[in-house]
């Protein structure tokens, strides 16, 4: 439910995001371009082989010519800019320099981050109070509706309705790393966690995804009441179907492996550090672990780091890292990938669409979840079984919660918080990976049958359940 139209503004901030983020049409020479940028990149090595270890005079001529004529365009260019800017550019420069630099630098500030400005926080703000009070008055005029549930943890305005009101909270895991959150944050973050808290404090029944979230977050830190708490699991959450080839081929696995590297090429051009994905580019099977998550202080990253760096270089195992998310949100990560030199070796491949998410599972060895803190059981789990990979994650309640076999626990799980540990298991599973995935299909045969439609299911049994409790109570006032 929303009201008919959307702000102005926020129309036109929408519009500037798809202007600025759809894919731009390549003409011919940008095609031919990209051409031999992939090429290269896929080559370079071999090339680079070829030219230090030649005997042919033919050729070291060739490429001295090629060198020759790279560097006289570029001169050209050099001193046509050097023209240009003693003409036209420097006798205002003194002038206009640091006023100009100023206005550009807000301006790209608020164009590639407006999340983080805090003018563009306060302006969200105003809008999303004038949008609650505009949502509101449709609520009220819709007396045929008993109860209410809002997916989002951080509005409190929902709290406003005045009918039987379900809210969802995954998690509040930065009350449980408020220093890290608090070196790596920003305004915004620090605004949500203070809308989360009033959304808990002013409301009226809760659900989230495991046991741990409700006993050890909503009822002993924030003292809300066991049974105005629901707890309803995760579904199985299934990529099979994704990368799953229809027609004649799709029982034919060796196609299906050929569809994902395809998958796989197009993910590696969203590398965060530029041309360490193009290295990829030709090779078609080269091996990899896969961790799929946001980079934020609970995910673990750092010990991730750690733990492959010391299989990499005192293992020496022949696998490279895929993680997903931005090194620049964490400094801390891009730097300790920079100073340990593992540029070529952890790919970070942002902004992956389903297929690409679900082709990096399939094609990688193992997966792995290193994290903290969760609100339920991770994805990782479900998501990699669906394609037939074998899993290993972190020993934490809420996946204990879901993964009771004492088996699976000696051989899958590790201490997030000693990353020795988790070296050790993700050697043992490279090593043993058709056993501990034969294990873990057993289980997950178990838990696929859990569906998304038996979560709905669930939630509605829930709004219906606190739906007539509170008519219950009226009825009772009534008769009093």
């Amino acid at each position: 439910m929303a009201p008919r139209k959307k702000p102005l503004l926020l129309v036109a901030y929408e519009r500037y995001i798809k202007i600025t983020t759809r894919p731009k049409k390549r003409n011919l020479f940008q095609n031919f371009y990209h051409y031999i940028k992939n090429l290269v990149s896929s080559k370079r090595s071999k090339i680079e082989q070829v030219i230090v270890a030649t005997r042919s005079k033919t050729l070291v001529i060739i490429v001295s010519l090629l060198i020759l004529f790279l560097l006289l365009v570029m001169g050209l260019f050099g001193k046509l800019f050097r023209f240009v800017s003693v003409v036209f550019v420097a006798p205002c420069r003194s002038v206009t320099q640091k006023t100009i630099s100023t206005f550009l630098s807000q301006i790209e500030k608020i164009t590639t981050n407006p999340k983080d400005d805090l003018k563009i926080l306060e302006f969200f703000k105003i809008m999303r109070k004038q949008e609650a009070k505009l949502i509101n008055n449709l609520i009220k005029a819709r007396k045929d509706i008993t109860a209410w549930y809002c997916p989002a943890a951080f509005w409190p305005d929902f709290n406003d309705i005045k009918a039987p009101r379900l809210m969802c909270i995954p998690d509040v895991v930065l009350a449980n790393f408020p220093i890290s959150f608090a070196c790596a944050g920003t305004g915004r973050m620090l605004d949500s966690f203070k809308q989360v808290e009033k959304s808990i404090e002013e409301g009226e029944y809760f659900v989230t995804y495991s046991e741990e979230i409700k006993w050890g977050t909503l009822s002993k830190r924030y003292h809300i009441d066991p049974e105005k708490i629901f707890v309803v699991p995760h579904g199985n959450n299934s990529l099979n179907e994704v990368i799953k080839l229809s027609g004649s081929l799709s029982d034919n696995e060796a196609a299906l492996i050929a569809f994902s590297h395809t998958q796989l090429k197009t993910a590696l051009c969203k590398s965060a550090y530029g041309m360490n994905g193009g290295l990829f580019m030709g090779v078609s099977n080269f091996k990899f672990i896969f961790y799929a998550s946001q980079f934020r202080p609970n995910k673990n990253i750092i010990s991730l780091l750690k733990a492959y760096d010391y299989l990499l270089k005192r293992r020496y195992i022949p696998h490279r890292l895929i993680l997903t998310g931005l090194p620049s949100i964490l400094p801390s990560i891009n730097e300790y990938i920079q100073t340990h030199g593992l540029e070529n070796d952890v790919l970070c491949l942002h902004g992956l669409s389903t297929q690409e998410l679900a082709a990096c599972y399939k094609l990688a060895d193992l997966a792995v979840n290193p994290s903290l803190s969760e609100g339920g059981c991770p994805f990782t789990f479900t998501e990699a079984l669906s394609v037939d990979t074998p899993v290993v994650m972190s020993r934490i309640p809420v996946t204990l919660e879901v993964i009771k076999d004492p088996d699976l626990d000696k051989e899958m799980f590790f201490d997030p918080y000693d990353w020795k540990d988790m070296a050790d298991r993700i050697e043992w599973a490279l090593q043993n990976k058709e056993a501990l995935l034969a294990k873990q299909k057993l289980f997950y045969n178990v838990l696929e049958k859990r569906t998304w439609k038996t979560v709905v299911d669930e939630y509605i049994d829930i709004l219906e359940h606190i739906s007539n409790r509170d008519l219950d109570k009226i009825e009772l006032k009534d008769a009093a």
